[in-house]
């Protein structure tokens, strides 16, 4: 801030002329204006701007055209990550490093797309084609499913709850980059090839194996939660809008897709932020029974 000079007094200046000849009386004493201090002001607002700038990047760090999404531990979300040392090797390059090979396609009942099973041990079928369609001016879902998802975030609002999704539709693309990424990251922090890998996997789902690239899952917090929090974390469980998530979602085709005591039959960490369509029959019986969806295709088979 540039500092302003202070005008002179002129003894003998009274209303902008000089008057000669005449000794000018002592000035009035003036009372020095007190300058208020504008940095806690200044201070404040730029803590402000810091904390929504915050939830701004976290839901916006890995932008696909048109959609962004993230993926974390073992999880769908990128957020969170192993603390490892970065590296140049790690440039977006999607052909870096390859990913698993050779796993089983992903399973369906009775071609149903609803109930297409995509997770660690299943990838999804390379031919896998999704429309898409925005379900809000950031992000794309399976045009099947976006009248039911605005339809949940409606009821949450109306109900007085605010909801964001901070993850939705992610190429296969843009998953492998993440996903080589982060292999690069740990062989440059000494790993083997294979340890890399295996390590990166539990952070970032390889290519064909998130959810994120059908086009049905999504993650959902609520409206204030990077004000809060600056990555997707499990104490989002005690929220409220979490609360109304689990007790409504089936009404809308949704499940909590990665239950706390299902992780041995998921292979994905806990997330109570991750919901995934299934179609309201579906969803219902799953969200009843408190079982997870590998566990729902098994009782189908």
């Amino acid at each position: 801030m540039s500092n302003e000079s202070r005008r002179g007094y002129n003894p003998r200046e009274i209303n902008g002329r000089a008057r000669a000849g005449r000794p000018s009386s002592p000035p009035p004493h003036r009372r020095r204006r007190r300058r208020s201090n504008p940095w806690p002001a200044i201070l404040l607002a730029a803590l402000l701007v810091g904390a929504v700038a915050v939830g701004v990047v976290a839901c916006s760090r890995q932008a696909d055209p048109g959609s962004t999404s993230s993926e974390s531990p073992s999880s769908s979300s990128e957020l969170s990550g192993a603390a490892i040392p970065s590296s140049s090797s790690a440039a977006d390059d999607p052909s870096s490093p390859s990913e698993p090979e050779d796993l089983p396609a992903s399973a369906t009942t009775d071609g149903d797309w609803r109930l297409v099973l995509v997770n660690p041990t299943h990838k999804l079928n390379g031919d896998y084609d999704v429309e898409l369609a925005p379900v809000n001016a950031n992000y794309q879902l399976d045009a099947r499913i976006v009248e039911d998802m605005q339809a949940m975030i409606a009821a949450a609002k109306e109900a007085g709850y605010s909801l964001q999704i901070c993850s939705a539709y992610r190429s296969t693309d843009r998953s492998r980059v993440l996903y080589n990424n982060k292999v690069n990251q740990y062989k440059a922090a000494g790993y083997s090839d294979e340890d890399a890998a295996v390590e990166a996997a539990k952070w970032v789902a390889p290519p064909g194996t998130s959810e994120h690239n059908t086009g049905l899952a999504a993650d959902i917090v609520s409206a204030d939660y990077f004000t809060k929090y600056a990555d997707l974390e499990h104490d989002f469980e005690t929220f409220d809008e979490f609360k109304w998530l689990y007790a409504n979602c089936a009404d809308y085709g949704f499940i909590l897709r990665y239950p706390k005591d299902k992780q041995e039959i998921t292979g994905i960490t806990y997330e109570p932020w991750h919901y995934r369509y299934v179609g309201r029959e579906h969803a219902k019986k799953i969200m009843e029974q408190k079982i997870c969806l590998e566990e729902y295709l098994g009782e189908l088979d």
